[in-house]
């Protein structure tokens, strides 16, 4: 999932943030870093958000990082999205909520990748789980500030994000600053990772890793669960981890503002 880049964004005027697409330039056409986009361009390719959903969440998930995505990610998931107002950052291809319950849910997507963002409203709309009148798409860099015309959400939510965004770890959840602000004072915001030290990976584990990291998809040889830890207690009150196989599962809440 991909989520930085440095864009300008550009609201269009509506009656409620619900009912609203904020646009922003061409990624092409705005700077960013080059790992940044090394990161994002692989979804642009149609074939990988084709057999993303099969192959990284079913597959790799299961297979390399021994966190089965049914067993795992996807409860955590299910039971950290709120009613009200839901932003969901690094959308991939939407499946986590392609696979949840978002009745009374106004969905936000933020992404640096606009055909991520289309395949996933065009799936949640075509599987009835949203209204595409009713979900909003940011094309946005996820290490700035959110619009100003946001409105406070009641659940965030980063899956299979923070490995992919470069530099190390406090680099990465210097996000939380900016991102704790747009959190109602009950809401919660959680997510998956994969780590790269301090967990043991097998042999298709350091193989996908090995890969991942040398084509840019990847910056996580040194994420581990202690320092997002910290980290995510540094700006929220309560925090609650845990380590799947690979996958470093967190969610918090009460942000320190």
């Amino acid at each position: 999932m991909a989520a930085t880049s440095t864009l300008t964004q550009r609201p269009t005027t509506t009656s409620t943030m619900a009912h609203s697409t904020i646009r922003a330039e061409s990624p092409s056409k705005a700077p960013t870093s080059e790992a940044s986009a090394r990161g994002a361009a692989i979804y642009s390719q149609s074939w990988l958000l084709v057999i993303y959903d099969w192959w990284v969440l079913g597959i790799v998930s299961t297979y390399a990082w021994a966190c089965s995505v049914p067993d795992y990610t996807l409860p955590w998931f299910r039971n950290n999205v709120r009613k009200g107002h839901h932003l969901d950052i690094g959308v991939g291809t939407g499946y986590y909520l392609a696979k949840s319950d978002l009745t009374g849910v106004q969905v936000t997507l933020a992404d640096l990748n606009q055909d991520a963002l289309d395949a996933t409203k065009n799936r949640l709309v075509a599987e009835g789980k949203v209204k595409a009148e009713e979900t909003t798409c940011i094309l946005h860099d996820i290490t700035r500030p959110l619009p100003a015309s946001c409105p406070k959400f009641n659940s965030m939510s980063l899956y299979y994000l923070l490995h992919c965004m470069p530099g190390p770890v406090p680099a990465k959840t210097a996000i939380f600053s900016h991102l704790k602000h747009n959190l109602t004072p009950d809401g919660v915001i959680t997510g998956a990772s994969i780590l790269g030290k301090d967990v043991r990976h097998n042999l298709f584990g350091r193989v996908i890793m090995y890969f991942g990291n040398r084509g840019g998809m990847f910056d996580n040889r040194a994420d581990n669960s202690a320092d997002f830890d910290e980290a995510l207690r540094e700006h929220f009150h309560e925090v609650e981890t845990q380590v799947r196989g690979a996958i470093f599962l967190w969610k918090a809440s009460k942000p320190k503002v």
